[in-house]
């Protein structure tokens, strides 16, 4: 257990030498921190600073499992693309990574991204890897309502330009353009 911790935090603080070492011993990267419920690849994802990509290829070709969701049910691309880290999600879809992965909800990164918005790049990157457009929420909403409601006008553009169905309405039977004029975006 200590052992386990103390590799987290070598992944949290981009020791990649020390991430390396354990993971060329044996450590399986794929297990649950019994606090936070996070794995070594969602917190890679999310972090910022030195080593932030050679950690998650280190994480990879180490066996962690780019499907392997925290006990909240996200994987690393939800993470990466919440905290908006544009590098971590290019890495993990470049690694192999589906844009389709849903979290316990059945929401998809790029319906994550369109809520969260940031960098729109992001948005860009995901569908550009054939990310499947119209996930629907418990609500009736899809990412185009999202974008709308948030304000993130470049998210919208990139959804409209790959496809997704500016008529589509949710649940009470409105529309992205409804959601816009309700939220005065």
């Amino acid at each position: 257990q200590t052992g386990l911790r103390k590799f987290l935090d070598y992944v949290q603080h981009g020791s990649a030498e020390k991430v390396a070492r354990l993971l060329d011993r044996g450590l399986d990267p794929n297990y649950h921190d019994s606090d936070s419920g996070e794995t070594p690849l969602t917190l890679a994802a999310q972090r910022e600073g030195p080593a932030e990509v050679e950690i998650i290829r280190l994480l990879c070709l180490g066996g962690a499992h780019l499907d392997f969701r925290a006990r909240d049910g996200a994987t690393a691309l939800h993470r990466a693309v919440c905290t908006r880290r544009y590098p971590a999600l290019l890495a993990l879809l470049d690694l192999g990574g589906s844009p389709n992965y849903k979290d316990r909800r059945g929401l998809t990164p790029l319906y994550h991204t369109a809520m969260v918005g940031g960098d729109p790049r992001c948005c860009e990157l995901l569908l550009y890897h054939r990310a499947a457009i119209g996930t629907v929420d418990e609500n009736g909403w899809q990412e185009i309502h999202q974008a709308c409601q948030h304000g993130h006008s470049q998210h919208l553009e990139h959804l409209l330009f790959y496809g997704a169905e500016a008529a589509a309405q949710n649940a009470s039977g409105n529309t992205a353009l409804h959601i816009c004029a309700l939220y005065n975006k």
